[in-house]
């Protein structure tokens, strides 16, 4: 049966709701961090790179894969980003050029709620993590909501020795996917 969303967007079948483009003009991938335990530092990552295939209505046919250019990272302050960059202690972007998310499993979780699972690789380290996902959907896509608080510590980001970073990361990414019909 042909869901009410569907008639009120005007869309017939299933497939109408695959998503495989993405509006790079309307994303975001955004990270905040506590310096020296009082100071928030903001940043975000110039550009990413997705590979996509999403439909709500088969999402064990999904995927979302995303790529960071290290050399994206931007704080604002460029002498900081240089070191975030290059340093072999943070990202070591001259070895690792890229962060690596690729999705194993897409899942719903509750109405609005996905949980996508998927492998988290940066510089040497890779970990399995599982990212809940708000989304929502309009006649145009999606529009998929990311919160993720990322322990630097597993990645091997920064000294850990040092408290002038605080231990987490957040990260809050907004991804618009397009429908493959629009």
């Amino acid at each position: 049966m042909i869901s009410k969303l569907a008639k009120v967007f005007g869309l017939g079948d299933k497939e109408q709701f695959r998503a495989v483009k993405v509006r790079n003009d309307a994303c975001t991938y955004n990270f905040t961090a506590v310096n020296m335990r009082f100071n928030k530092v903001k940043g975000f990552f110039k550009e990413a790179k997705l590979e996509v295939d999403f439909n709500i209505h088969a999402l064990d046919q999904s995927f979302l894969n995303l790529r960071w250019p290290v050399d994206g990272i931007r704080t604002g302050i460029p002498e900081r980003d240089k070191q975030l960059i290059e340093a072999v202690h943070f990202f070591n972007g001259l070895e690792y050029p890229e962060i690596v998310f690729k999705s194993r499993e897409i899942s719903k979780e509750s109405k609005n709620q996905l949980i996508v699972t998927g492998d988290l690789f940066i510089k040497e380290h890779r970990k399995t993590v599982a990212l809940y996902v708000g989304y929502s959907q309009d006649k145009y896509g999606y529009q998929l909501f990311v919160d993720y608080s990322l322990d630097r510590f597993e990645f091997g980001i920064g000294e850990s020795g040092s408290f002038a970073i605080g231990r987490q990361i957040e990260l809050e990414f907004d991804i618009c996917l397009q429908f493959e019909s629009a």
